[in-house]
């Protein structure tokens, strides 16, 4: 079982398409940020984080491929 994992809501799934939205964002601002500054620290965080995500959402698009993708361009 994951670790975080997505609790079902009521509300509109438009919103909570936004707040996933938001959230994988983040985790990219965050990985990018940390690539920028050269923080190994932060850039295993944001992977860790996405690996989680992943894990939660197995039918969703993997956001540690777009991390990966990320990384290969800046090299």
């Amino acid at each position: 079982m994951p670790k975080l994992a997505l609790i079902p809501s009521d509300g509109p799934s438009e919103q909570l398409a936004q707040i996933e939205a938001s959230v994988r964002a983040s985790v990219v601002t965050d990985f990018l940020a940390a690539q920028q500054k050269g923080s190994l620290l932060g850039q295993l965080a944001a992977e860790f984080l996405a690996s989680q995500i992943d894990d939660s959402t197995p039918d969703g698009p993997r956001l540690t491929d777009e991390l990966d993708a990320l990384r290969n361009l800046a090299a």
